[in-house]
């Protein structure tokens, strides 16, 4: 956050770019001119962008991570959302109530939240929701009820998680249910009543009554505050649980839930420092997320990219930071994390490690640093956190080599190291003010360029105009493997053939799974990393730009002052170029070529339609579904041109653009 001073600093220096732009414009726009006013009004548009960045408040501290990694269990633990709670142990037989350390948001043993869950400190404690539409549940509870007359499929995962048919179990009152007979020796049976429904009432009766159980009209409640009838941590335990599992009758389906805490329960664990805390739904097949994306492009969150010790930095949380950071010009680095989640001992028996927890954290950073370095990704070394909420705790109560003091002291430490992370941030962002300040003033006291450097920068600006036209420097065939790689990507990353027949009911979305194959289209498009696809086929002709901006820095002292704003100019502009082509594919995709989205369309009704069809030998679903899929994008006509068409005309399109705007540095038209 700034203070006035800085506020006084930057005011001053903003109206010293306004009145050297307007000075400057009042004279012979020559290319020189042009250069330094262009110069100094990235500069001035810079300095505003950093301005807002510093005016921040308060950040988001975004935790992303895979599923059942402990991320929950470690926000709960860091910002104090735990509780003693006495609970019943049978051992050998014997049962007795012992007192354990539990996280609030905590769901049941090996159990994961059903949605986001967004964390803030508030005056009043309270659990509010934002829910699924009554369409979307009805859809559900029927997509339920119809997974118990699929039949047993060895090959398929369940296309609905644990957590959400839990919840739609709680919804119906189809529960699984221990049943005692005495007929002859008494025993317990689980029994599913969702399939003896099936049994009963057949397929239809039982959609009906699924759906009649449900009360759908009566689930109107959004908000639930804590009326201080019992403790307020038990009372957040119960509450959360309850709405997590949908176990409240007047709520619905929850798409995101807000847990408000009160100072009561935040006490000691600083939470109040920050906007708030986002658990967001755990990363499965498919890291790089439309959900994910609207905090990982936001200015004022800081994100935390959980990981086991012992695979930092697991495989799908390296591909979605791999995805933003090889966007070099948005400065994602300032504002990502690799936070590692160790247990028990890992460090100590971690490979070079000296048997100590402090060295094994040590040996394990520079191991990550290494991996980013071999991605030749920009990551701060600082930006690597260590943090293990277990670490104090055996079976559930306090080890007792340790004290609260202990804990205290880590958590005040790992939240410190979050801290210390925005104000890196804030402090590259001074540090950028600086740098704008003391490259005006050498522009001002710059001297005029000699005519040879005027017709050095006149050459270069030819070399530039040559790579405008890519046809002239990529061939078609080039584009020519995107389809392959798209059906490639849906294929492998939803396996399943209940998901994939799940997104088609859908007509290529997934809200409960966070699945959106318009987007997926954007992330192929654009490549994962730079040695795919777009980012792959575009390096070559983007490094002779920034060749020839490089050489023109050796021209003179002044060009050397000037040169890398343009440098910067021009990385922004292909950065945003590669988003915007991915952008035109997704749009593309959902408004012409995959549309209409309803049942009438040819398209998705021969992908429903493979559902219990039968198939001749050495047919399967999935290659069924994905040669629909490709010869539907293949297709070739006046309205909706093929997707590999369509991607190179955009490429071709939206480059010479980038190569306008670079020219523009230069006054050229």
């Amino acid at each position: 956050m700034l203070d006035i001073k800085q506020k006084q600093e930057i005011e001053v220096l903003r109206n010293a770019l306004k009145d050297e732009i307007a000075k400057r414009s009042l004279a012979e726009m020559t290319i020189p001119n042009h250069i330094c006013v262009n110069n100094l009004k990235s500069k001035l548009e810079r300095l505003n962008g950093i301005e807002e960045s510093l005016e921040i408040s308060k950040y988001k501290v975004v935790f992303i991570g895979t599923v059942g990694a402990g991320k929950t269990t470690a926000i709960c633990h860091l910002f104090n959302l735990i509780g003693e709670f006495k609970v019943s142990k049978t051992v050998s037989g014997k049962t007795k109530t012992i007192t354990e350390t539990q996280e609030l948001l905590s769901t049941g043993a090996g159990r994961t939240t059903i949605c986001e869950v967004i964390i803030k400190p508030d005056v009043k404690t309270s659990i509010e929701i934002e829910p699924y539409p009554i369409d979307k549940m009805e859809s559900l509870i029927n997509e339920f009820c119809g997974s118990f007359s699929d039949g047993d499929e060895p090959s398929a995962e369940e296309a609905i998680s644990e957590e959400i048919k839990r919840a739609v179990r709680n919804i119906t009152n189809y529960r699984i249910e221990t049943k005692t007979f005495t007929d002859g020796d008494r025993k317990q049976v689980r029994v599913d009543t969702a399939k003896e429904a099936l049994k009963e009432l057949g397929l239809d009766g039982f959609k009906q009554k699924a759906i009649e159980n449900s009360g759908l009209e009566r689930r109107v409640d959004t908000k639930i505050e804590f009326d201080s009838q019992k403790d307020e941590k038990t009372w957040i335990k119960e509450t959360f649980r309850a709405v997590n599992q949908c176990e409240i009758m007047t709520f619905a389906l929850p798409k995101r839930i807000y847990v408000h805490v009160s100072e009561n329960v935040l006490k000691g664990s600083d939470m109040a420092q920050f906007e708030a805390i986002v658990d967001t739904k755990g990363v499965d097949e498919n890291p790089i997320r439309k959900d994910l994306h609207k905090y990982i492009t936001s200015k004022d969150t800081i994100c935390l990219f959980t990981t086991t010790f012992n695979d930092a930095p697991e495989t799908n949380i390296r591909e979605l930071m791999k995805y933003y950071l090889t966007s070099k010009s948005k400065d994602f680095h300032h504002r990502f994390a690799t936070f590692v989640m160790p247990r028990k001992e890992e460090p100590e028996k971690e490979n070079g490690g000296d048997g100590t927890w402090e060295t094994g954290v040590d040996v394990k950073k520079e191991v990550i640093q290494s991996v980013f370095k071999g991605l030749n990704l920009e990551f701060f070394p600082e930006n690597v956190l260590f943090y293990d909420s277990l670490r104090y705790y055996q079976k559930g109560r306090l080890d007792s080599e340790y004290t609260e003091e202990d804990i205290q002291e880590d958590k005040n430490r790992c939240i410190s190291d979050i801290r210390s992370t925005i104000e890196r941030r804030e402090q590259t962002l001074a540090n950028e003010i600086d740098g704008i300040r003391e490259s005006f003033e050498r522009i001002k006291s710059g001297e005029s360029l000699t005519e040879i450097e005027i017709q050095l920068i006149a050459t270069a600006i030819q070399k530039i105009k040559a790579l405008r036209d890519l046809k002239l420097r990529l061939p078609s065939f080039v584009y020519e493997s995107f389809i392959s790689e798209y059906v490639l990507y849906y294929r492998n990353n939803y396996p399943a053939w209940n998901t994939k027949h799940a997104i088609h009911k859908r007509f290529g979305f997934y809200d409960m799974r966070n699945i959106d194959i318009y987007y997926d289209a954007k992330v192929v498009a654009e490549g994962r990393d730079e040695d795919e696809m777009l980012k792959k086929f575009t390096k070559e002709v983007k490094q002779e730009v920034e060749l020839i901006l490089d050489d023109l820095k050796t021209v003179n002292e002044d060009l050397e002052t000037l040169i890398p704003e343009l440098r910067r100019r021009f990385e922004t502009y292909y950065d945003n170029f590669i988003q915007k082509v991915g952008s035109a594919i997704e749009n593309y995709l959902y408004q012409i070529k995959l549309a209409p989205q309803d049942i009438d369309s040819d398209f998705w009704k021969a992908l429903l339609d493979e559902k219990g069809k039968l198939r001749a030998r050495n047919e399967t679903y999935t290659d069924n579904v994905c040669l629909t899929l490709q010869r539907e994008l293949e297709n070739d006509n006046e309205d909706s041109p093929n997707l590999n068409v369509f991607l190179q005309e955009k490429t071709e399109e939206l480059w010479k653009k980038v190569v306008n705007n670079t020219l523009s540095f230069f006054g050229e038209e």
